[in-house]
């Protein structure tokens, strides 16, 4: 849809057929955000919470704006939204790609769980805190070297704003619409090493990432035009696979080697792997 907007316009939708279930999970996503929003007032006025909540949260910001006659209740709603519709297939497709590559790496997933379960010792129903998901280094680790094997939008396209002079010399015009090509990016052996096709989370061990090309991973791209939600894709990730992890162990019969990759606006599998799951003690 970067590339054919109209793909996603009101009256597609409705020759698809698809235009009530759209408005249907639209409304009751904004209802749930609404009680968000309303508890986190309720709390606030209750107590001294607003005091200790960290300002560097999207939600808290918005609701101290709207506290001080900055933002009005539609601005909080709406800008709440864009954070939650621009994350849901994406950061779903992470959580799921993340699962299905250690259940194929199996000795990874022992490490995330060995993580997870210091931090978590009973099994079962609990909650992660912000200050949580900053202990999980090597969830960090995991996620980060997922989305650079499957990253969750594997091409974006742009317009130049002035000539570009490339590497080799070539020279793009300004107002050319491009695209950038982040699947191969990633999977680049002359960015990534030997081993740039295949999952290892050491591929982001500070010593090692520390030397690479700031441009080398930008799996919610950079610059001006990066994903403003990124850092709440990440926290709610976390948080996702922090539980799941902790509770079940995944496995799989599918090879990494046999994995088929489709380029969409967001990227997709010609063949799902089947996900067996075991209870965790």
């Amino acid at each position: 849809m970067c590339f054919s907007p109209w793909l996603n316009s009101q009256w597609v939708r409705q020759l698809l057929g698809k235009e009530e279930r759209y408005w249907r999970a639209k409304t009751e996503i904004r209802a749930f955000i609404r009680k968000l929003i309303e508890k986190n007032m309720l709390e606030d006025e209750a107590t001294d919470l607003a005091l200790s909540k960290d300002r560097n949260i999207f939600f808290n910001l918005a609701i101290d704006l709207l506290k001080r006659g900055v933002f009005s209740w539609k601005n909080v709603e709406d800008e709440s939204n864009v954070m939650v519709f621009g994350a849901f297939e994406t950061t779903a497709n992470t959580v799921y790609y993340t699962l299905m590559l250690l259940a194929m790496f199996p000795q990874y997933q022992e490490k995330a769980f060995e993580e997870i379960k210091s931090l978590f010792p009973h099994n079962g129903d609990f909650e992660v805190s912000f200050a949580e998901t900053q202990e999980m280094v090597y969830l960090d680790l995991i996620l980060n070297e997922s989305m650079r094997v499957v990253p969750p939008v594997p091409i974006v396209s742009r317009q130049t704003s002035h000539d570009v002079r490339l590497s080799n010399g070539i020279v793009i015009p300004k107002g050319v619409q491009i695209a950038i090509d982040i699947f191969h990016l990633h999977r680049s052996k002359l960015l990534w090493g030997p081993e740039a096709e295949t999952f290892n989370p050491d591929h982001f061990l500070p010593h090692i990432y520390q030397d690479k090309h700031p441009y080398a991973y930008i799996p919610f791209t950079k610059g001006l035009r990066n994903c403003i939600g990124w850092r709440y894709a990440l926290i709610s990730a976390k948080v996702t696979l922090a539980k799941l992890l902790r509770n079940y162990e995944f496995k799989t019969s599918f090879k990494f080697e046999d994995l088929y990759f489709i380029e969409d606006i967001t990227i997709k599998l010609k063949s799902v792997p089947l996900l067996e799951l075991k209870k965790r003690e």
